[in-house]
């Protein structure tokens, strides 16, 4: 009995348990895809750094710059390539945008699916409670089972679109305060390695 309950209620919301479920896949893909591309990322610069300053094994660094894929790579190896300090820093500003360009693929979507989830279930829940009052309204006999029946689609709706709305938002936050710090590093490297290059070749 339990189990044909739920099949009715699960029938009778599917319309909107459908795009539920089919954001809650986009959803858990981004946020795997995200997890993969932000978990390769190392963010300690600090040893790039150090031997830039003390000036030994350039060789060794510009071989890394040219193999590595790490972002602080692409950007060094950007202002590298220029002269000047001003097209070392507008190389510096649209390398970091290009990477963050790159690494914000899906989050856009994420950040969709967070604030959008929540009120199509409320979308359920509001047709949910219209199928309860017109259970009431045309038919005595039975109605009651059939007003249960759609408060449950009302309330399975509430919930589906929190479960897929909670995570989305949480995977969004994470992502975005991630990049937020990634490209404070990048920024404050980049910059040093303006000046560090600029200085040894001034020397």
């Amino acid at each position: 009995m339990e189990k044909f309950a739920w099949g009715g209620i699960i029938a009778a919301g599917w319309p909107i348990l459908s795009v539920l479920f089919a954001a809650s896949i986009v959803t858990f893909a981004i946020i795997y895809d995200r997890w993969k591309a932000f978990s390769r990322i190392k963010t300690n610069s600090q040893s790039l750094l150090e031997n830039l300053r003390s000036g030994q094994d350039s060789q060794k660094i510009i071989n890394w710059i040219e193999k590595s894929d790490q972002p602080l790579a692409f950007i060094a190896k950007s202002i590298l390539k220029q002269s000047s300090r001003e097209d070392k820093e507008r190389l510096l500003q649209r390398s970091i945008q290009s990477v963050v360009k790159n690494l914000e693929a899906g989050l856009s979507m994420l950040g969709t699916i967070a604030s959008v989830a929540p009120f199509v279930g409320l979308l359920g829940t509001v047709i949910g409670i219209i199928k309860s009052f017109q259970a009431v309204s045309s038919s005595s006999a039975g109605g009651a089972s059939l007003v249960a029946l759609g408060i449950a689609e009302a309330l399975v709706g509430t919930a589906g679109g929190l479960v897929v709305a909670i995570p989305a938002l949480l995977g969004y936050n994470y992502f975005v305060n991630k990049l937020r710090t990634f490209t404070v590093e990048w920024e404050l490297a980049g910059a040093e390695i303006v000046d560090l290059t600029l200085k040894s070749r001034n020397q």
